[in-house]
């Protein structure tokens, strides 16, 4: 989807904006959580797993794909040993928090979705300190990178995740964007795509997030 630097940029504020805006409604979904409702503890569950899959699959083809292609000067190295330290702790603290929240669709306990929402807090701060140190250095990074070797990593990311996982993906970066984010999708992201994703994700992506935090 992105072709070009700015492009990249874009989509990967788009995407952190994106597990940003979920951190946040787990938060208000799990302090406001009534011990004893199963239903909502089950979505809760089920949307936090759906969350686990995007943000794992855009860490996985960062380090994959990207980190490698940026990692050719001396500063580039360290920055994404820098990056990559960041990359594992988001992946402890969401595993903490995935047990969590697994632990509170199956018991619905008052003691288990305070003890989630702590761990959603723990994740939240790992993921904002590493989005704005991305987000302060990542342009500059690519800009020094190989640039056929770059246009190959921005390919391979589209790929990362699977077909199916895309259409779900569409929907989850889209939710909550503005008019101007909006038009970037629709210029970034091919029309097909966009309307296999409104097709068959749209209502099941609406349905899980109205179920689980409103």
């Amino acid at each position: 989807m992105a072709e070009t630097v700015q492009d990249a940029v874009a989509m990967n504020r788009l995407i952190h904006k994106a597990v940003r805006r979920d951190l946040g409604r787990f938060d208000a979904a799990l302090g406001a959580f009534n011990a004893g409702d199963r239903e909502r503890a089950t979505a809760l569950a089920d949307l936090f797993a759906r969350f686990d899959e995007m943000v794992t699959v855009h860490h996985v083809g960062e380090d994959t794909h990207l980190w490698p292609v940026l990692s050719g000067t001396p500063d580039g190295r360290v920055a994404v040993a820098e990056l990559s330290a960041e990359h594992e702790q988001i992946v402890r603290s969401l595993a903490a928090a995935q047990a969590a929240v697994t632990r509170l669709g199956s018991t619905a306990s008052g003691p288990d979705a305070v003890a989630a929402r702590s761990a959603v807090g723990e994740l939240s701060h790992d993921a904002e300190t590493h989005f704005v140190h991305e987000e302060r250095d990542i342009e500059d990074l690519m800009s020094q990178a190989e640039p056929s070797s770059l246009q190959s990593a921005f390919r391979r990311l589209d790929r990362e995740g699977g077909f199916v996982q895309g259409l779900w993906f569409m929907q989850w970066v889209a939710d909550g964007t503005t008019s101007a984010e909006r038009a970037f999708l629709k210029r970034a992201v091919p029309a097909p795509f966009r309307w296999l994703s409104a097709r068959f994700a749209q209502r099941k992506y609406a349905h899980a997030r109205a179920a689980a935090v409103g």
